[in-house]
């Protein structure tokens, strides 16, 4: 048997099926009318000419009772309230099972909040609109709960004691609430100041406008039986969902529009959301932003899931002088998806950026003098991506908000994202606060505190707090790199950034940086990390990965940058950067750098080289090498007027391997500034090299304190200069091995040449010379002549195997002169050898000589530093592939101790055992003796 089904029309295949359910009952019903229900209250209810009469007045309140209530399109309903009576709420209950459709206008004279209730759902139709003076509340309830506990029932159309009756307190739900739809074009709006509330199953909202400037628009979705409470307040509700176990969906589509701004003189209102899911999409928006001098409320939202996509924002932003309200988002997963991947850092570094034409994110900056609100996420999952901004600058003279992410899983920001704290103008950028378990920020995505090139005011602080911190990739048509940043471009001061991480990752072209652009001071940079791993560059060569503090060449206002650097601190146990990476405090202007310390416990390794970089490309860094090569570093320098800061490293091995460099440099006429390292080895490799070279400069020193110094194969230990006296050198070591062309120099070429001073226990594979030769050489020269040459001092403690051998004495003593008297060969006598404690001859076989005792009982050595001990294999390795060498132990106090035996006794088997301490029951063995006896 064959079947044929039509092809589904995927275009609706996500909405609910109750919401489905409820399209058809507005197709069904389009027809319905205002009826009255058949109990009491059809006495008491008079519709004539669209007015609705009547009804049961109890206190300030009106009860209204309806079998349906519908409103066609082009019509109305208005709920008239008694002449002379101050009537606060009108309370009206639909007891049939029809849906309400409202198609047309639904209005109550004066000032009463108006309530409807109908438990089979409600529509709000593309013409629906409001015209009621107070607040209004729809929802599919099946009660309204009043203090005592009574309740207006849908179900029981008995009226609760009359007495019983005051302010409502609650709604109560059923085990499935009605959905609430909102179609295409409806406008849903009360006066200023009003509360407009939708609670109920599933909400719908398409294409829906619902307005309470400087009110409040509540919007939740019950998805389980319970009681939903209304808190009064001046003027409308409030609701607390404290008693609801489970929520339904809210879908916000196609450019619905959530609004509680005041365009005139008020500030922002505020919007609260409550469901299980809630989804803006296609340009949809909430929005309580402040134009006027009164201070705005906030948006909170509250829910499993949250999703913004397809252009959708929400925004708390203040235009006036009114402070800007927070922006609150609690769930258990967040996802802010953009459009377009790096739009946000080319609208903000190409002044681009239209406050008043918002998309793509969430929002609360200030564009006035008023100060922005604060901006939370509360979340187990937090997905920012494709081209997605979450802002909240200073814009203009008020302050930014603060922005706070606690994420107990994952905060995934990728592809081309933006999350802002800076400032453009006056106003100083708020902070910027991470607690996640694992940070990813990949794709050029950038986390920033920056203020702009033409700010004044100051940046915020960042500070990350988390287990893992990866920063991977910026893409080839990035205008910034990505990664984390407290840089400031203006006059204004950068922030300060703190990092606290179990491992730190940060690769293929992202950056981390404090710096200063421009007349402000940079920020302080402080990484606290397990361990720290910085690798490659960007895809297309233009941004090296890594950790930088600098004051840079960039003009503000015509005026070059004259603010100091911050200084850059590391605290890990273990730090690699490799293949062009770079850890960098430096200067590019005349304001000094900053100091760059590096503590790391066990390690720290730099190796490699990037290649293929454009030398067009303008850093501050180590520069390039020949064809498009970057060394990978650890850098503190300066290219400009001001001075380099110093460089300390204190760590357990210090490895700089294949083209790498360790130093501090001085390009122009800032002097360089000092090298100071602490560590147990220091083992250069393969052209790896140290360094402190100026061209103009003053200073540029190093001191190295270490157990042993190996350079090998092309290093190089340096601080030569160009028209400057060379640095200085101090060496303090055990031993200096230097082989395979590797040079320690402090030469000069335009002034003198610097001094060389090692103190060690043996300098191996190297040695003073006049000048450079293709062996290992240590040299203080200058080219003005050797007038003009520095000094080197070697203070060798230890043993100098360049001495030559020590001579022996020539007389020996006579051998025939210490051999003794032998025994008489008489009967009755013997002679015993028993050598040095080992077995004694047999007297009846050939003397075979002394025959030791061996012992074969295996000893525990650590096999692992066995073989790192074993330096002759591991140094023809190739660099790649090399492991790092440990710190030789000391392998003899691992051995077993061996004790001499003292006698023998015979075992219960009849076996002899050798012993150190005889039983005094036990028979004794014979006690050794190293000399022979006559008996």
């Amino acid at each position: 048997m064959n079947y044929c089904f039509p092809k589904p029309n995927y275009h609706f295949l996500w909405i609910p099926s109750n919401l489905l359910l409820s399209l058809l009952i507005f197709i069904s019903t389009a027809n319905a009318q205002i009826i009255p229900d058949n109990d009491n209250f059809s006495t008491n209810t008079n519709i004539t000419n669209s007015e609705i009469q009547g009804g049961i007045r109890v206190g300030n309140h009106l009860l209204h009772s309806f079998e349906e209530f519908s409103i066609t399109k082009d019509s109305q309903a208005i709920f008239i309230t008694p002449q002379n009576l101050d009537i606060e709420t009108i309370i009206s209950r639909v007891t049939g099972n029809k849906t309400s459709i409202i198609d047309g206008i639904l209005a109550a004279d004066g000032t009463a909040n108006l309530i409807l209730i109908n438990p089979n759902g409600i529509i709000f139709g593309a013409n629906a609109q409001l015209n009621i003076g107070g607040s209004f509340l729809a929802s599919t309830a099946n009660s309204i709960i009043f203090p005592n506990g009574s309740e207006f029932s849908t179900t029981n159309p008995q009226l609760p004691p009359l007495l019983t009756i005051n302010v409502p307190i609650g709604l109560q739900f059923g085990e499935n609430p009605a959905p609430i739809i909102n179609q295409a074009n409806s406008n849903l709006s009360v006066n200023p100041g009003q509360t407009l509330v939708l609670v109920g199953g599933n909400l719908l909202l398409n294409k829906a406008n619902l307005t309470a400037p400087q009110g409040r628009i509540e919007l939740g979705s019950v998805a389980s039986s319970g009681q939903v409470n209304l808190i009064p307040i001046t003027p409308g509700f409030a609701l607390d969902y404290s008693d609801i176990q489970q929520f339904g969906t809210i879908d916000l589509i196609d450019a619905t529009a959530v609004n509680t701004s005041d365009l005139g003189a008020g500030g922002g209102g505020t919007i609260r959301v409550r469901g299980g899911q809630v989804t803006l999409t296609q340009h949809s928006n909430l929005v309580a932003e402040t134009f006027g001098n009164v201070n705005g409320g906030e948006i909170d939202i509250q829910a499993n899931q949250v999703k913004l996509q397809q252009g959708s924002f929400a925004s708390t932003s203040t235009f006036g002088a009114g402070a800007g309200g927070n922006l609150t988002i609690q769930a258990n997963r967040v996802e802010v998806t953009g459009t377009t991947p790096l739009e946000p850092s080319r609208q903000i570094l190409f002044a681009t950026f239209n406050p008043l034409n918002l998309s793509n994110g969430l929002f609360s900056f200030s564009r006035g003098q008023g100060d922005a609100g604060h901006l939370t996420i509360e979340t187990d999952q937090l997905i920012v991506q494709n081209g997605a901004a979450i802002l909240t600058t200073a814009l203009a003279e008020g302050k930014g908000g603060n922005l706070t992410l606690n994420v107990s899983e994952l905060a995934d920001l990728t592809s081309g994202s933006m999350l802002l704290t800076g400032t453009t103008d006056k106003g100083n950028a708020g902070d910027f606060t991470i607690t996640t378990n694992q940070l990813r920020v990949l794709e050029g995505t950038s986390l920033s505190t920056t203020p702009g090139d033409t700010s004044q005011g100051e940046g915020g602080n960042l500070t990350v707090t988390a287990e893992w911190v990866e920063l991977r990739g910026t893409p080839a048509d990035a205008v910034v790199p990505g990664g984390l940043f407290t840089t400031t471009l203006g006059a204004g001061d950068a922030g300060d950034f703190t990092l606290n991480t179990g491992q730190l990752i940060v690769a293929d072209g992202s950056q981390i940086s404090a710096s200063a652009a421009g007349g402000g001071r940079g920020g302080n940079l402080m990484i606290n990390a397990d361990t720290v791993e910085l690798r490659g560059i960007s895809a297309d060569g233009r941004f090296l990965s890594g950790l930088f503090t600098s004051s840079s060449l960039l003009t503000v206002e015509g005026q070059q940058g004259t603010a100091p650097a911050g200084d850059l601190m590391i605290t890990t146990r273990r730090l690699s950067v490799q293949d062009g990476a770079q850890i960098s405090a430096a200067t590019g202007s005349a304001g000094t750098a900053g100091m760059l310390t590096i503590n790391a416990t066990e390690s720290v390794t730099v190796a490699g080289v990037a290649t293929g970089v454009d030398p067009g490309v303008e850093r501050v860094s180590f520069g390039i090498i020949g064809d498009g090569i970057v060394p990978s570093a650890i850098e503190a320098n300066t290219s400009g007027a001001g001075g380099a800061g110093d460089l300390q490293i204190q760590t357990g091995r210090l490895n700089v391997w294949d083209g790498a460099e360790i130093g501090v440099r001085g390009t122009a006429s800032g002097a360089a500034g000092n090298l100071d390292i602490i560590a147990d080895s220091i083992w250069l490799d393969n052209q790896g090299g140290i360094s402190a070279a100026t061209v103009a400069g003053t200073e540029g020193n190093i001191r190295l304190d270490a157990s042993n110094v190996l350079l090998r194969r092309n290093s190089q230990i340096t601080t030569n200069t160009e028209n400057s006296d060379g640095g200085n050198i101090r060496i303090n070591t055990d031993a200096l091995v230097a082989i395979d062309n590797s040079d320690i120099t402090a030469n000069a070429r335009q002034g003198r040449g610097g001094r060389v001073s090692i103190t060690a226990q043996g300098i191996f594979g190297t040695q003073f010379r006049d000048e450079l030769t293709p062996n290992s050489d240590i040299t203080a020269t200058s080219e003005l002549g050797p007038q003009f040459n520095g000094l080197v001092t070697l203070n060798i403690q230890g043993i100098d195997p360049n001495r030559g051998l020590v001579r022996l004495p020539e007389n020996f003593t006579q051998p025939s002169d210490q051999i003794a008297t032998g025994c008489v060969a008489e009967t009755g006598n013997s002679f015993v050898v028993t050598g040095r404690g080992g077995l004694p001859e047999d007297p009846s076989q050939i003397l075979r000589g002394r025959t030791l005792w061996q012992d074969l009982r295996a000893v525990d050595l650590d096999e692992e530093n066995l073989e790192e001990t074993e330096h002759g294999e591991n140094l023809q390795q190739s660099p790649s592939s090399r492991e790092e060498i440990q710190p030789e132990e000391n392998l003899t106090s691992r051995r077993s101790s061996i004790v001499e035996a003292k006698g023998w006794v015979i075992d219960d088997d009849g076996n002899i055992e050798l012993v150190a301490n005889m039983p005094n029951n036990r028979l004794r063995g014979l006690e050794s003796s190293r000399t022979s006896h006559c008996y």
